[in-house]
């Protein structure tokens, strides 16, 4: 970065609240945010944690990542996201075995993971090479579901003492965040996405007798690592499985609301913070949404990705909901930074109607970046910035 992102400037006003011009840290502007006080300026989180996460790249040891990482540490605000072991859909019995194989055969690579519990056992595979590739989920018959939810449940238990490490390395670089999902997450994994779907118009029933099942367990790993004061927010995965094209707007309700709203009023019981995530189709379950009523949400993709801007999100929930995005992550690949800067002003732009983050939709994932990506980034916190900070 030739030259870094512009200083403080007069007070800007986000919603119905005025930014103040003392530069705070990153951990102070983001509290504030969610408690709807005075910032200084809008946030800015490019996704990526603080310590390693499985899910994205670790930019920190890096070489290509290198400048991203001086700009995130000297300007950007992080939700250092992390999950926990909360076992086999939420099960922490000890009798529940994986067995993990690879092998070579006829010209194709295949990878089998084995669930056993005493005489039952589920297989899912990937097979990649001369004969395409052929996926096999665990479950491709939905009376399978009962089989795991018979399963003897063993509340989980995972050792937390990493995260309070953890939390004292980060400081006030941002908050914690952890990330246990929603009961639609498990199931939505455990099947394709075409059975998942079809699932939810043949077999509803049983669908949503797994879910409630799933759901007490839920709430008991949120209540564990709660009593435990894990946690500053909670990252909620799994809405974006209810919602169109893959199911009817109008099962959005019995498939996600009612859990992930308990999910919410619990955190919030204990004085913690909750973000939805949702990729994709937003706009026809906005009314879910809005009973769910997290802290925020992420990552309101517009058009022609999602079917949702900002602006329409704002209308729907509020000015007190934090909005957290929407600059596609393609868009950092392909555009050039003088695009970057335009999206970046027109994002906050909606944005700071009310609370607002700005933010891609998907972290750093690739290992490898060019120079070109390099500094889109760069110019999406300088921008992120300046018009932050302007009315």
């Amino acid at each position: 970065m030739n030259e870094g992102p512009p200083g403080p400037s007069n007070m800007v006003r986000v919603g119905d609240k005025r930014m103040i011009q003392t530069v705070l840290s990153s951990r102070e502007r983001l509290t504030r945010l969610f408690n709807g006080q005075d910032i200084d300026r809008i946030p800015i989180w490019l996704l990526a944690p603080y310590h390693r996460l499985g899910c994205y790249a670790d930019i920190y040891d890096l070489e290509c990542y290198k400048p991203i990482v001086d700009a995130i540490d000297k300007y950007c605000d992080t939700f250092d996201r992390r999950g926990f072991n909360m076992g086999f859909c939420y099960n922490g019995n000890p009798e529940i075995k994986w067995e993990h194989s690879e092998e070579d055969n006829a010209g194709n690579h295949i990878i089998k993971d084995i669930l056993r519990y005493k005489d039952m056992s589920l297989m899912k595979y990937v097979s990649t090479g001369k004969d395409g590739t052929k996926v096999k989920p665990l479950i491709e018959d939905v009376d399978e579901l009962k089989k795991i939810v018979d399963i003897p449940y063993v509340p989980p238990s995972p050792d937390v003492s990493k995260f309070f490490r953890e939390q004292e390395e980060l400081g006030d670089k941002g908050l914690m965040m952890v990330d246990i999902g929603d009961p639609l997450m498990p199931l939505y994994n455990l099947t394709s996405a075409e059975n998942f779907s079809l699932w939810t118009a043949t077999d509803y029933d049983k669908i949503l007798s797994f879910l409630d099942a799933i759901y007490d367990r839920v709430l008991y790993a949120y209540k564990y690592l709660l009593d435990r004061n894990v946690g500053d927010v909670f990252f909620i995965v799994g809405a974006e499985f209810a919602g169109p094209p893959l199911v009817s707007p109008t099962k959005f309700r019995d498939l996600s609301v009612r859990y992930v709203k308990g999910i919410v009023d619990l955190i919030r019981g204990y004085g913690k913070k909750s973000i939805v995530h949702y990729h994709g189709n937003l706009y026809k379950v906005l009314a879910g949404m809005k009973e769910i009523n997290p802290d925020g949400l992420h990552t309101i993709e517009a058009p022609p990705i999602g079917d949702c801007t900002i602006t329409q999100a704002r209308e729907a929930l509020g000015k007190d909901m934090v909005l957290i995005g929407n600059i596609q992550y393609d868009d950092l690949v392909r555009k050039d930074k003088d695009e970057i800067e335009q999206m970046i002003k027109d994002a906050i732009g909606e944005g700071k109607s009310g609370r607002f983050i700005l933010s891609p939709t998907a972290g750093p994932y690739e290992t490898f970046i060019n120079e070109k990506t390099v500094e889109n980034y760069l110019a999406f916190i300088n921008a992120g910035i300046r018009y932050g900070r302007v009315e």
